[in-house]
């Protein structure tokens, strides 16, 4: 077993944090590998699913688990394609993806991601491991078909950035609860682990759900000054205020967007928007509101100006979307700029 498995101070903590939970559960691994975590696991009383693309990959499990005396807790799949995923039969518990995932497309990731939700109990985990955009924007923001090889190695072809609200976009239309959102071994690396409230949205089309998935630029968008300077330049929007903490710097209008009326409503979902920011001085406050700037919808995320971009993401609490998109001077005694690299609003689940 490699130190990244072992070592408690590196990624062997989830050894001790999932021990007792896992016992008597049945948890599917997407992407085994050799098996370090499987067999941890079973030897607590977990019953394990191993897949893998890398068929020797699962003979080796195979010999090493028939060798331990665990065979009877442990089952095989060979993922050809996502499809293959099909073929498990009866309900899970556990979705474990540690480090897998995210060495595919999105769109190949989410289409695993939904077969696997059709056989999750409702309240069940979805816990996974991955790079977090900082990693990402450490190492130069590579395109993904460059991004695994700096970090895996040649032979990886792809690796994609994560977070928990993009690991929830992909689940969608699955509603979720955050148990934990975690960073560790330096910022390398991305926990998440989510209950799964509702797996399965039934009555909801197809097409009902590709339109929920769907995303509309807002930095094209009309704006309003209030206490301080926004401005557009090329894509990009700029603001500025220079009077002191919580005055309204200004706000944009995400009224004026026809996104929303062109998404069915219902009770289940709500509205989210992604930012990239990069703060140059001071501190900033986000929210989204109604049409009172003090009406807020959202909580209020607040950014320190940094060297290099920052993402936020902002959840409305109710079904209804939001209005405005507000900036508030988060600094006591000191000048606010930053930019607004990009900027889209969805619908979070």
């Amino acid at each position: 077993m490699d130190r990244a498995a072992s070592d408690a101070n590196h990624r062997g903590w989830y050894q001790t944090l999932y021990n007792e939970a896992f016992a008597g559960r049945r948890v599917i691994e997407v992407g085994s590998g050799l098996g370090f975590d499987g067999i941890y696991f079973m030897r607590t009383g977990a019953r394990w699913i191993f897949t893998d693309i890398v068929k020797d990959n699962l003979t080796y499990v195979k010999r090493l688990v028939d060798l331990l005396g665990l065979s009877a807790q442990a089952e095989y799949l060979w993922i050809e394609t996502p499809e293959t995923l099909e073929g498990v039969t009866g309900t899970i518990d556990v979705v474990w993806a540690n480090g897998s995932l995210h060495h595919a497309p999105f769109e190949i990731a989410r289409k695993e991601t939904q077969i696997l939700l059709q056989r999750l109990t409702p309240g069940g985990r979805w816990i996974e491991l991955f790079y977090p955009y900082e990693r990402w924007l450490r190492q130069g923001k590579l395109p993904f078909s460059e991004f695994g090889k700096l970090t895996d190695g040649e032979r990886t072809p792809w690796a994609e950035w994560y977070d928990a609200e993009r690991v929830k976009q992909r689940l969608f239309p699955a509603t979720t609860t955050t148990i934990l959102d975690y960073r560790f071994g330096g910022g390398q690396y991305g926990w998440v682990d989510l209950r799964v409230d509702a797996p399965v949205r039934s009555h909801l089309s197809a097409s009902e759900i590709e339109a929920r998935h769907q995303t509309a630029d807002i930095l094209g968008l009309p704006t309003q000054t209030m206490s301080g300077q926004i401005k557009r330049e090329g894509s990009a929007l700029t603001f500025q205020c220079t009077i002191p903490i919580w005055h309204f710097v200004g706000r944009i209008e995400l009224k004026a967007s026809d996104f929303a009326s062109r998404v069915p409503i219902d009770r289940g979902i709500r509205w989210a928007v992604d930012l990239e920011v990069s703060l140059s001085s001071g501190s900033a406050g986000f929210v989204l509101t109604g049409e009172d700037s003090l009406d807020f919808v959202s909580r209020e995320l607040a950014l320190d100006a940094r060297s290099s971009p920052q993402r936020l993401t902002l959840v409305t609490d109710k079904p209804d979307p939001p209005k405005y998109l507000l900036i508030r001077n988060a600094a006591y005694d000191g000048t606010t700029s930053g930019v607004f690299n990009s900027g889209v609003l969805r619908v979070a689940a």
